[in-house]
């Protein structure tokens, strides 16, 4: 049985210690040598080499930055917002549920699944261009950032923590239950060996009373929100985590759903660039196509946290509402280049946008101060969950292939 805990991760450091020459502020851009803290893994030369599988050169970019003009073609199938029948479900299950689901660590990322988010088709774009595949990170003139388990935890409310996404539980309580959602899933289906669709996995249970319509209602929710697989159908290799959930353990979906995202940027660089080929009048009639799996949304929003040039008027929140919040239903700013905004952005890019109070909400407790900490059995999950975020990790997503670093 796996430890839901970061219990693995204790007698490492997650840092390294050692002096180097560093430009102060106040020391006239002249270098000096000071101990420095950096997050491993490090580069210990500057001579060493960087991954580069897709380097920014013109060869790999459109000259001219529209991409709706583009012989390009990307179906965000991942990118779900609500309908009014799935918040009606919630809002029955979530006066007996909630505390599970506070208990499991989902009750946040549930709560955004009621959130809309506009998308902003060029502003998705702009980022997968920068995408190196080779490092999974945004390569910008002005530095190196990127998507991390911090951002898919904050904005997501995904835990880090938990049981893998491939832990299917051993006892008798849940192979039981399990087998009701694959009884209940055959007579749906009938006679026949056709998929169910979503729409009538949630008109069959909702409100219905039976014994494991909250274990359908996760799973209604993992197919929808969280790992889209097959397109509009309920996917029963889920069942397992839904049933898992449904009894108050956590699960760490937040690297598995990171490991998604890596892959599909990877994807949309891919094809991005591969549509470049058809720049000439030949290939008139050429287009390039990908479909994107995972919620791509959390790129949006990460994006919206950091270039304060592309950020809409934010919602006011209350205390406890998910950060997600902040950008439920606003009008995305359309701007005239977004690669121009984004290449220009290095004095402005917020670094650490979560450390700030927003509508006097407040922060998360690794973010309000700097100490020292040692992880181990006693320290609060919170901590244990910013300390995995700053952690290399293997990141081990559901399907074939979804492996990421």
């Amino acid at each position: 049985m796996v430890e839901p805990t970061g219990n693995e991760i204790e007698n490492e450091t997650t840092v390294e210690e050692r002096e180097e020459l560093m430009v102060l502020p106040f020391a006239n851009g002249k270098p000096c040598l000071r101990t420095a803290h950096f997050l491993k893994p490090t580069l210990s030369s500057i001579h060493e080499p960087i991954p580069d599988r897709f380097p920014l050169s013109p060869s790999s970019l459109h000259d001219s930055f529209c991409p709706e003009q583009w012989p390009l073609k990307v179906s965000f199938t991942g990118w779900s917002n609500p309908k009014k029948a799935w918040v009606f479900w919630i809002d029955i299950l979530r006066p007996v549920y909630q505390p599970i689901w506070e208990k499991a660590g989902i009750f946040e990322a549930i709560m955004s699944s009621t959130y809309s988010t506009k998308r902003y088709y060029n502003l998705v774009i702009g980022l997968a261009e920068k995408w190196n595949p080779g490092t999974n990170t945004f390569i910008f003139p002005w530095g190196e950032t990127t998507i991390s388990l911090e951002n898919v935890l904050i904005l997501g409310g995904y835990s880090v923590v938990g049981f893998p996404v491939t832990f299917s539980g051993d006892s008798q309580e849940l192979r039981e239950a399990q087998d009701k959602l694959v009884t209940e899933h055959k007579n749906i289906r009938g006679d026949t060996w056709r998929k169910i669709f979503l729409t009538e996995w949630m008109d069959y249970f909702r409100g219905s009373g039976r014994d494991i319509e909250h274990e359908a209602f996760l799973s209604w929710w993992f197919t929808r929100f969280v790992f889209q697989d097959s397109v509009g159908f309920i996917c029963k290799s889920v069942f397992p985590i839904a049933c898992l959930l449904a009894r108050g353990q956590v699960v760490a979906l937040g690297p598995a759903v990171l490991a998604s995202i890596y892959r599909d940027l990877t994807l949309l660089k891919e094809t991005i660039a591969d549509s470049t080929k058809y720049k000439s009048a030949e290939f008139d009639d050429c287009v390039s196509k990908v479909t994107l799996c995972s919620p791509m949304k959390l790129v949006q929003l990460w994006a919206w946290e950091r270039f304060p040039a592309l950020q809409p008027k934010p919602n006011v929140i209350q205390e406890f509402d998910p950060r997600s919040a902040r950008w439920n239903s606003v009008k995305f700013v359309k701007v005239e280049n977004v690669r121009m905004v984004l290449d220009s952005a290095g004095d402005t890019f917020g670094w650490r946008p979560y450390a700030k109070v927003v509508n006097n909400r407040q922060c998360l407790e690794f973010y309000e101060k700097e100490e020292w900490v040692s992880i181990d059995r006693n320290l609060i999950k919170e901590l244990v969950s910013f300390a995995l975020c700053l952690r290399p990790s293997e990141l081990v997503g559901l399907g074939p292939g979804c492996i990421q670093q």
